[in-house]
């Protein structure tokens, strides 16, 4: 049985059996650009078919990876802990009356990732959607910065997290919500008492497009003019407060 670890997978027959077994807690394949086998191409026709993330890399980026030249052009990682199954999202809607999942998009650095971790876990958050692609895995230094919530959350890798939103917030009656950092009404002016998608961007670029088209409202935290932003972490931690603090009362 092949464990949950920031080790890598590598070998054409090893990562044949992560897929086979733990596909969905796979976070990035890496195959070798200029190796041709049909054992290969039938892996990275599974990765391409899924949209699982992978890259085509030179040799000596995959031994660097690998640790060893012995890879036979494939190396696999996957996460510390296995993600959540898409029923557990369903479990959830059925005992719940007003479930909070986050979406935390684009999410690139361990650290903020760890950090909206230990915030839903502390805030009441029943889920948290990650992307397939775009954002940090499940490592190491996610579990870390967690500070021991890793395993005290559901968390979901959806294959089409873009349907699934859709569908709950069409069939679901969920509250589609984005965080921005301007032109979005204050926390406290929202009702969070529904159930709420809550969607944040990442450093860099944000809310993805594809997930900010399905906004129905933004959110915006107040600040002073001589604040410009927020850390992503901090920015979902407050306005999971906010979240918890309207349920409360």
């Amino acid at each position: 049985m092949i464990q949950a670890t920031d080790t890598p997978i590598y070998g054409i027959h090893p990562v044949e059996e992560l897929l086979a077994a733990r596909r969905q807690d796979i976070e990035h394949v890496y195959f070798d650009k200029d190796k041709k086998s049909q054992p290969l191409f039938e892996l990275l026709r599974v990765c391409r078919r899924d949209r699982m993330s992978y890259n085509l890399v030179p040799e000596a980026k995959l031994d660097a990876l690998a640790g060893t030249r012995r890879h036979q052009g494939v190396v696999a990682f996957c996460s510390v802990r296995p993600y959540d199954d898409i029923e557990a999202i369903n479990d959830i809607i059925n005992t719940k009356p007003a479930p909070l999942f986050v979406v935390a998009a684009s999410i690139e650095d361990p650290g903020n990732l760890g950090a909206i971790i230990r915030s839903c876990v502390c805030l009441g958050a029943d889920a948290l959607l990650l992307e397939r692609k775009n954002t940090v895995p499940l490592n190491a230094a996610v579990a870390k910065s967690s500070a021991g919530m890793l395993e005290r959350l559901r968390i979901v890798k959806p294959r089409n997290l873009e349907g699934l939103i859709a569908e709950l917030s069409a069939d679901k009656g969920f509250s589609v919500v984005g965080a921005a950092v301007n032109g979005g009404v204050p926390p406290d002016k929202h009702d969070f008492k529904r159930p709420t998608v809550l969607i944040t961007g990442g450093e860099h670029r944000g809310i993805p497009p594809y997930l900010q088209k399905q906004c129905a409202v933004s959110i915006t935290i107040p600040m002073t003019p001589n604040g410009q932003s927020l850390n992503a972490s901090v920015a979902a931690a407050v306005l999971l407060y906010e979240i918890a603090r309207q349920r409360h009362s």
